[in-house]
């Protein structure tokens, strides 16, 4: 299989449309649904269900995307991997996390980085948590950053960032103010959910359910970075972690904690075999740094 009918079948995966692919690809559609019929008899499976002129990813289809975007995402890296190499960068540090741990957690850690390693640029990558749970060791990354307690066989767990999660909101529903409130103050007030991805949510809700405290959720996202910009526009309150939470406070958006503690804990997570390297262990210094300041 050739990387084009590689490019098309993602393309074509995101899109459902030959023509929408064809236009983006700069391709005639009936060179599109060559590449698409191409592969699918080289794999010897359908990729796609044809729905009334669209086309569906069916089961195995979303399988093999998995793994078609890492090879293509490795082969498109692979002009600046040389680049580097040219220009006597060869130990560059390959992080991969989740979208709350690179929105948040990180930035601050890379900035430090960058500043004290000016000659080896980090290369930092963003998969979500299905697709990070199937990784393996010959990804070539050396730290992996996910919430806890997400399993990762493939991997071993080399540091755990602990913290308590923060309350935030508007400021006509939650007191100004670093004194912790207490749960009953929640009773009532509009929330936005994190399911089903967050996997802190189940325990804020089971910590709800223990006190009696009734809230609303007003909306329900997978992403920790769109509940954040929701609280900053006045939609309702969310609970995010402090690295988070940074970003949200400001006029009108208060940050708070409870009295009853909601801890978590994000894994960092190096490959099975060997001492991370080097420049793993410089880049998590930084983390843990970033972290000591923050709490």
């Amino acid at each position: 299989m050739h990387i084009k009918q590689l490019k098309s079948f993602l393309a074509v995966s995101e899109s459902g449309s030959v023509s929408a692919t064809a236009e983006h690809l700069h391709m005639t559609q009936s060179g599109v649904s060559r590449q698409i019929a191409t592969l699918e008899d080289e794999l010897g499976f359908a990729l796609f269900d044809r729905v009334r002129g669209r086309l569906n990813l069916n089961r195995r289809g979303v399988a093999f995307r998995r793994h078609v975007r890492q090879t293509v995402d490795s082969i498109d890296h692979l002009p600046r991997a040389a680049r580097a190499i040219a220009d006597g960068v060869f130990n560059r540090v390959n992080v991969v996390a989740t979208s709350s741990i690179i929105h948040g957690l990180l930035p601050p850690a890379i900035a430090q980085y960058v500043n004290k390693w000016p000659g080896l640029p980090p290369r930092v990558i963003m998969r979500s948590l299905r697709e990070i749970s199937d990784l393996g060791p010959e990804e070539d990354f050396d730290l992996v950053l996910a919430p806890m307690p997400i399993p990762l066989p493939r991997f071993r767990l080399v540091e755990t960032i602990a913290f308590d999660l923060q309350l935030a909101g508007p400021a006509d529903c939650l007191p100004a103010g670093g004194d912790p409130i207490d749960l009953g103050m929640l009773e009532g007030l509009s929330f936005i959910s994190l399911d089903p991805f967050a996997t802190y949510q189940e325990s804020i809700e089971t910590v709800l359910a223990e006190a009696g405290v009734d809230v609303r959720y007003v909306c329900e996202t997978s992403s920790v970075v769109t509940a954040a910009q929701l609280v900053r526009l006045g939609v309702g309150c969310a609970f995010l972690d402090p690295f988070i939470s940074g970003a949200v406070r400001g006029p009108g958006i208060n940050v708070t904690r409870i009295r009853q503690n909601l801890s978590h804990a994000y894994g960092v997570y190096a490959p099975p075999n060997g001492p991370p390297s080097q420049e793993s262990m410089e880049f998590l210094d930084t983390v843990r740094a970033y972290v000591q300041a923050i709490n």
